[in-house]
């Protein structure tokens, strides 16, 4: 420990910390001996924020450790603060990272056996954060933090500082037997988040299918108690117990499933329950029915406006995918979509996607996202004409769900979005529906001119397809393809009559990025029908772009390439997610990953 008078030994100026160099630190560490528990509170946010900035350890982190060890034990305010500062300047994770981190792991070491006596403290909130602090312990202080914790573990009566003494004995206790031991005994405390502690660790401990007494024992345990489960709260040394958890259910859907039941009954405290039953889909196939059935039960319970919009874009997640849909969901959906909140829309959304019409019949003034999706589900004319007629219409979604019979009913309106809100998916669409109209073609052709490139690109390639002359398209790909490879896909959609720009797209073939040679060996097909030239290029592909690349190869057709046989058969048969959907994906799209297993099924078939 260094006290405040030796503060100025250190070139603060050489060192660093997240908003500069570390003059500002001993004035704040000073603050702390202060009357004024005010400006202490305040002191110690800035040390927080600059030493400590989002758990990161820098160089004036570890030079003050042994100042601010002096100060959990002589400062008159803030001790547990200052203590959990310590606890973080060894890192977050389990192991700190070389460099800083292992430094200040090692700085924090240096102390614990001064502060070990904190464990006695009068202050609860000191107690938990010197326990912290304790996970620290070198090889010098490991016996007596051992002892120390272990008299903690049997004694201190908050749960909190019990279930966490429990933790770090768990990693420092040099005895593999009494660690053993004491997790097994801990199975019946009776305290829940000392049982819950115990449950996890043990579980760490274990192969996947786990043993359903530890997984009864974390369900029972572990919704509700007082363990930091809290993905905003770390442990330093530890990490987060949210983390933890998933970490290790992740490898077991039964034991999910039965830990995210329970924690749903129990009030789905922070969101935990939601949170699993989000998982048990996110890591395994087949389960989107038994997700949203926990989701819907999820739904009633009294949540804070982040848990719950975590929870509505859980159920978003997972509708696409589901044929049948719990049927209590649009009832436990319809009070958050009535309410008059920021989630309100993501209710909405939901609602949209189940295909329930109470999105029209009794939501006032519905969002123009949740109606797409609506339409999308339903393929209800009224619906589609509602969604493309809406102030705020973005139907890009919709499009794709458009039969040309749809499309020719509603070509009055999609002429009209075409006005106000031209997008590159309208512009192709048209192309692909064939409908010739003098208006629509003039209307692409404005949009050929004066728009970004890949709108005037699509644009013009749609006004062609539709009967007009291909030669501006073929000008335009041909200028863009000198040194962009964004338009090979409408080169693709132009077909044969894009065989001038042949010459161009050959060069992208095995050149530059995975996405640039998959869509110029698909526009090589297209263009030409020989698939000689583009399967070897998409056979490459298929591990990194796995949807993409079968999605092509089915549209070339047989014979396909033998040698993706193995991976189409892990594909198809395997109980465990291959593919997570981008978050930017469109929720009305059915999961990534259900798309591939169907479609390694088809080549297979």
């Amino acid at each position: 420990m260094r006290s405040p008078e030796e503060l100025d030994t250190i070139d603060w100026q050489s060192l660093y910390h997240a908003y500069g160099d570390g003059t500002d630190v001993p004035d704040r560490i000073r603050a702390l001996y202060g009357d004024d528990a005010d400006r202490a509170d305040t002191a110690l946010s800035e040390l927080f924020n600059h030493v400590l900035h989002q758990g990161t350890v820098y160089p004036a982190t570890v030079a003050a450790v042994p100042f601010l060890a002096h100060a959990a034990v002589q400062a008159p305010h803030g001790r547990a603060s200052v203590l959990a500062l310590l606890a973080g300047a060894g890192g977050q994770g389990p192991t700190p990272w070389a460099g800083d981190e292992e430094e200040g792991h090692a700085a924090v070491g240096v102390e614990v056996a001064g502060l070990l006596h904190l464990l006695g403290d009068d202050d609860p909130r000191v107690r938990r954060s010197a326990v912290r602090v304790a996970r620290r312990a070198s090889a010098q202080s490991l016996p007596a933090a051992t002892r120390e914790l272990a008299a903690t573990y049997a004694t201190d009566a908050p749960p909190a500082v019990r279930a966490e003494a429990l933790i770090v004995l768990t990693r420092i206790d040099p005895d593999p037997p009494a660690r053993t031991r004491r997790l097994h005994e801990a199975l019946i405390d009776p305290v829940a988040a000392v049982r819950a502690v115990a449950a996890l660790a043990l579980l760490e401990q274990e192969q996947a299918p786990y043993p359903a007494d530890l997984v009864a024992v974390l369900a029972e345990a572990g919704g509700d108690s007082e363990l930091a489960v809290n993905r905003l709260e770390f442990f330093p040394g530890i990490g987060d117990t949210d983390s933890r958890v998933a970490a290790v259910l992740a490898h077991d859907p039964d034991a999910t499933a039965t830990v995210a039941r329970a924690w749903i009954a129990q009030g789905n405290a922070e969101g935990r329950g939601a949170r699993r039953a989000h998982e048990l889909s996110t890591h395994w196939r087949d389960r989107e029915h038994d997700t949203l059935a926990l989701l819907a039960a999820a739904l009633p319970h009294p949540t804070t406006p982040w848990d719950l919009s975590e929870l509505l874009c859980a159920v978003i997640s997972w509708v696409p995918g589901t044929i049948d849909p719990d049927p209590s969901l649009g009832d436990n959906l319809m009070p958050h979509a009535l309410a008059d909140t920021t989630t309100a829309e993501l209710a909405q959304l939901a609602l949209g996607l189940l295909g329930d019409e109470r999105l029209v019949t009794t939501v006032p003034d519905p969002e123009p996202r949740p109606l797409v999706a609506l339409a999308t589900r339903t393929q209800d004319l009224d619906h589609q004409r509602l969604a493309l007629r809406h102030r705020n219409a973005c139907p890009d979604e919709l499009l794709a769900t458009l039969t040309p019979h749809a499309a020719r009913a509603l070509l009055g309106d999609l002429k009209n979005v075409l006005r106000r809100r031209p997008t590159v998916a309208l512009v192709r669409r048209f192309g692909d529906w064939g409908i010739r109209d003098a208006e629509l073609i003039r209307l692409l052709a404005l949009n050929s001119r004066g728009n970004p490139g890949e709108l005037a690109s699509a644009a013009t390639v749609a006004a062609a397809r539709l009967g007009a002359d291909p030669a501006p398209a073929l000008d335009l790909l041909a200028h863009r393809l000198e040194d962009d490879a964004r338009c090979l896909e409408e080169a693709g959609r132009l077909g044969p009559t894009a065989a001038p720009l042949l010459p161009l797209i050959e060069g992208f073939l095995h050149n530059g990025h995975e996405w640039t040679r998959l869509r110029a060996a698909e526009a090589h097909w297209r263009i030409t029908g020989d698939r000689s030239a583009a399967v070897p290029v998409l056979t490459a592909l298929a591990e990194t772009l796995p949807l993409a690349t079968l999605e092509i190869l089915l549209a070339i057709g047989r014979p396909y390439p033998s040698r993706l046989r193995p991976r189409l058969l892990q594909w198809a048969t395997t109980d465990r997610r291959v593919l997570t959907d981008d978050i930017f994906a469109p929720p009305t799209e059915t999961p990534m990953d259900t798309q591939l297993r169907s479609a390694a099924k088809r080549m297979l078939t």
